[in-house]
């Protein structure tokens, strides 16, 4: 019997145990108001480089309008967190409201998501829906020659028709 690799299983050690101790800081902290903590990108597909950054995404109640405010709240959570993870961490702090609105990046996640905290699989079902939706609309992950990989989300769209997801 083999046991089966986590996607986290390939980050550093104190990168992984400091991440773990954020999703707990930002638990601490926010409470009833945080919603999900999303790990995703190249650790989690695999393909991360010395210089990759972690991509994670919070959702939160209650932000202030300003990106560079939400930047202000979250940095001193990662500190607490660890100095490698602090370093590291490339947050994208959404509301729930502004989750709901599919992202490009969220095409990524199909690829690979870790879900850390999902109150209520509030992002589960956002990434339920989206897949739902791209086998409506015949969707095909496609990758070129040099092992980029990108979507065709609907094969018979017509230049300038917008494509809803």
């Amino acid at each position: 019997m083999t046991s089966q690799r986590h996607p986290l299983d390939d980050l550093p050690e104190d990168l992984r145990r400091e991440l773990l101790r954020f999703v707990d800081v930002l638990e601490a902290e926010w409470g009833d108001a945080l919603v999900s903590v999303v790990v995703f990108g190249s650790y989690v597909t695999g393909k991360a480089r010395p210089e990759s950054d972690l991509d994670v995404l919070l959702v939160k109640a209650d932000l202030p309008r300003s990106r560079l405010a939400r930047r202000h709240l979250v940095y001193p959570l990662k500190k607490r967190a660890g100095e490698t993870f602090a370093a590291t961490a490339c947050t994208i702090i959404l509301t729930p409201e502004e989750a709901q609105i599919v992202k490009p990046y969220y095409l990524g996640m199909l690829d690979g998501h870790v879900i850390l905290f999902d109150r209520q699989r509030f992002f589960a079902r956002i990434l339920e829906r989206l897949k739902k939706r791209l086998e409506e609309l015949g969707a095909e992950r496609r990758t070129d020659p040099d092992g980029y990989t990108y979507w065709v989300l609907k094969k018979d769209a017509r230049p300038g028709e917008p494509i809803i997801l």
